[in-house]
């Protein structure tokens, strides 16, 4: 996972320590920070950006957008109440075409995966060992190809703590949009297979059947940091469109995503949600 660089640290801070500005008859102005962990930009992402920018944006909001490709673009009071049409745009243009680079290397991977797979379940496969170690190197990649982690959240959240330092009245919020991961494993027939096979058996079993959290992550510090900061932190767990086939199965790769992130929603106040219509998340938000 790339670390943060000095230049995006100044980055944040250059955006979120402006002034807050009193608008008469509006309510406190906000900080939005809008994450993208997605692989796929569909029409359900787009219609979840026309909700926000027609129903959930204020006037005196602050944007802050990063895109799956870990690129960070800010919007600003000013830009969103002249041009709110034209930011929007921009925005699903950005996602769109960093979605496509996300999903590039998802790809790769997961058909490597498949590869492996299919040979394992073939009748003369190689030395299965050897796949099986193949195997759990592209769940690993996998796993680096994430944007959200922990390290990261923890440097939100010290940014959002220096705002509030300047402007007290100003509500911090973020929203991560993270689409769940699948991965597939051989049929039932092969995992069978394996199962008898006492040279592979724990191995298989371990590498294809058990959800081993890869994620690592302070969870406590992270919410404890962003409740001292103010932040809302909201989670929106997408669900993929499934493609069957009858030489592999597909089981979900990102549980300790979702398990870190729903937690840290609720104890940070906000909301969580797994679905494939993400705008849901929105319209429960301007309930509240």
């Amino acid at each position: 996972m790339r670390r943060c660089s000095n230049i995006f640290m100044f980055f944040l801070i250059s955006i979120f320590l402006i002034p807050v500005v009193s608008y008469a008859g509006n309510k406190k102005p906000r900080n939005i920070m809008l994450i993208f962990d997605i692989k796929d930009y569909n029409n359900e992402i787009e219609k979840t950006i026309n909700f926000f920018f027609n129903k959930t944006l204020r006037q005196n909001d602050q944007l802050i957008i990063m895109t799956p490709a870990n690129k960070l673009y800010s919007f600003s009071r000013k830009t969103l109440s002249s041009s709110r049409d034209k930011t929007s745009k921009k925005i699903k243009n950005l996602l769109k075409k960093d979605t496509s680079v996300s999903l590039s290397d998802y790809r790769a991977i997961f058909l490597q995966m498949i590869d492996t797979v299919k040979e394992i379940g073939s009748g003369e496969p190689r030395n299965v060992k050897n796949l099986l170690v193949s195997y759990e190197n592209n769940r690993n990649e996998l796993v680096m190809l994430r944007k959200i982690n922990g390290e990261l959240l923890l440097k939100f959240a010290d940014i959002f703590k220096r705002s509030k330092k300047i402007s007290g009245d100003t509500k911090n919020y973020i929203f991560l949009f993270f689409q769940k991961e699948l991965r597939p494993i051989p049929d039932r027939n092969t995992m069978n297979k394996l199962r008898d096979n006492m040279d592979v058996a724990f191995k298989a079993t371990e590498i294809f059947l058990n959800d081993n959290s890869l994620l690592k992550m302070d969870i406590k510090k992270i919410i404890s940091e962003f409740n001292k900061a103010g932040v809302n932190f909201n989670f929106i767990y997408i669900n993929p469109k499934i493609h069957k086939s009858r030489e592999y199965q597909l089981v979900e790769n990102s549980g300790d995503i979702y398990n870190a992130m729903s937690r840290i929603a609720k104890d940070t106040h906000g909301i969580s949600e797994t679905t494939s219509t993400p705008q849901i998340l929105f319209r429960k938000f301007n309930k509240k």
